[in-house]
């Protein structure tokens, strides 16, 4: 009984602290504004925003007011901070010389500043942080944080009333570039949203026939947020960035949420994703200049399929070298199993002799070599199964990760172990075997969930989340140092690129396309990225 009446007066008391929360937001009519070269954002008194775009000497209102950053507490969405002030800053740092400004504000239990950079160098965008200290007796539990979350008013009659950039990851393999119409929805999680399918660029954008405005995080590593984007009437759509979390907020206790940012256009979203792109170099993410060979035309034995005969493909080779073609490339079949990667013996009897006879073949056609691969992968039965187990990315219930396309189960791109067996393959095919390129293949390498096996004695879980774009540096970095002007392309099979792995790939494709459409805007995007 005494129990039951503690948990009662428990819940009572989050019921109580929320509702102060509320009322005590309620406060007098302050505003203030942060003023850039090209975007404005204006904060009322309760510290909700909205964006005004000046461009072209005009200046447009994107739309209205709107609780741009908020906290989830007990499941509650607290929403009002009552303004205290405004105070501003030079800024000098690894982005650039620019102004900082910051914003106080406060309701029954928590503190908040809304940390807002405008850099010289980036006049439409601004850089975004907010901190929440509880100021309470309370323990206060959040369940998450929501920043840059505005409207953005449609301009004229007809349809569409919008367009957007979407950047979630989903099984049907969606368009990234898309009209919204009223009811449209799309969470974009950055995690996994089918079993193999997840990751993308954190980024999202909605624009109209005047104006456009963009929204992201701003981390130097994939990170499990959302970036919601929806239109719920026919006058308005909204775009923000949310991460769910569990943390106890003890007094005196503060959180911080990641950097992210608003950007503002006219036209389409292509400037978001170039200045998005130019801040992240700014702040460390490294891409390297691609030799001219990976925009040589390339034949790719994938026409034969998988059950291909090596007669098939040797006999093409000089109309493939007749054509043009400069590259050939040994697809998908090659080999006994996902994970064990040894040569089917049906097709190379006598293993790597073969394999480096037709390599030599290849290069006597006057064409260079790559191979396909699906790393990270690795079938049930397999030898690597079991001599590794340990190997696996296991969910938190015990469970295996399955890759449904490969019929796999997901590899831990986190796992120094799995990194250093990764590594060696490369060895395999490029060092041993003479191949001067890889085609890396698969929907599943676009992002990995967190992972539980406690054989790799993570941090914590979401390390395999983060530590993805690392798998690749390790095949990127192996691949170049055996063959500097090597072409590493990778095909994430219609997924939403992620950012974070670009660096470590010197040719993109527009796979698996469902229409020429598809190929057009991914092209535009990847060039943008």
């Amino acid at each position: 009984m005494r129990k039951a009446m503690k948990s009662t007066d428990i819940v009572l008391r989050a019921a109580m602290l929320v509702l102060a929360i509320f009322v005590f937001a309620c406060s007098t009519q302050k505003s203030a504004t942060v003023d850039g070269k090209n975007i404005q954002i204006i904060f009322d008194d309760k510290l909700h925003s909205k964006v005004v775009a000046k461009l072209e000497g005009r200046a447009v209102e994107v739309g209205d007011f709107s609780s741009s950053e908020f906290v989830v507490i007990s499941g509650n969405e607290v929403k009002d901070f009552a303004f205290e002030g405004q105070r501003q800053e030079n800024l000098d740092d690894a982005i650039g010389k620019g102004k900082k400004y910051l914003l106080t504000g406060s309701n029954a239990a928590l503190r908040k500043e809304i940390a807002v950079s405008l850099y010289d160098d980036f006049p439409s965008m601004a850089v975004c942080q907010v901190s929440y200290t509880n100021t309470g007796d309370a323990e206060v539990s959040i369940d998450g944080w929501t920043n840059n979350h505005y409207t953005i008013s449609a301009t004229a009659a007809g349809e569409p009333r919008f367009w957007s950039y979407q950047s979630g990851s989903y099984e049907s393999r969606a368009d990234w570039v898309l009209p919204l119409k009223a009811g449209f929805s799309q969470e974009n999680f950055m995690g996994m949203n089918a079993s193999d399918y997840g990751g993308g660029t954190p980024v999202v954008d909605v624009w109209n026939r005047k104006v456009g405005i963009g929204v992201g995080h701003l981390e130097m590593v994939p990170k499990l947020v959302s970036l919601p984007v929806s239109m719920m009437d026919s006058i308005s759509a909204a775009l923000g960035v949310q991460f769910k979390m569990k943390k106890a907020l003890k007094p005196g206790e503060s959180l911080m949420t990641m950097p992210t940012f608003v950007a503002i256009h006219r036209g389409d979203y292509f400037q978001t994703l170039a200045d998005y792109r130019r801040l992240m170099i700014k702040k460390g993410i490294a891409f390297h200049e691609p030799p001219a060979s990976t925009y040589e035309p390339e034949w790719c034995a994938w026409g034969y399929e998988r059950k291909f005969t090596m007669d098939q493909v040797v006999n093409t080779l000089p109309m493939a070298k007749k054509l043009g073609y400069q590259w050939a490339t040994l697809d998908d079949g090659w080999q006994t199993a996902e994970g064990d990667w040894y040569l089917d013996k049906k097709k190379f009897p006598r293993g790597d002799a073969d394999m480096i006879d037709f390599v030599k073949q290849m290069n006597a056609q006057g064409l260079k070599s790559k191979l396909w691969w699906a790393p990270l992968a690795v079938d049930p039965g397999t030898d690597l199964i079991k001599q590794h187990p340990e190997y696996l990315l296991l969910n938190e219930d015990g469970s295996r990760q399955d890759i449904s396309w490969w019929d796999a189960y997901y590899l831990c791109p986190a796992y120094p172990p799995v990194q250093e067996y990764t590594k060696n393959l490369v060895k395999t095919f490029m060092q041993t075997w003479g191949f001067e390129g890889l085609k890396i293949d698969g929907q599943h390498l676009n992002g990995a969930p967190p992972c539980y096996n406690p054989a790799h004695q993570h941090a914590y879980p979401e390390e395999s989340v983060e530590k993805m774009p690392e798998f690749f540096k390790v095949i990127y970095e192996t691949a170049i140092s055996i063959h500097p002007n090597a072409v590493v392309q990778i095909c994430p099979c219609g997924t939403a690129y992620s950012f974070f792995t670009m660096p470590y790939m010197n040719q993109s494709v527009s796979s698996d396309p469902e229409s020429s459409w598809q190929i057009r805007l991914k092209g535009k995007t990847l060039k943008a990225l």
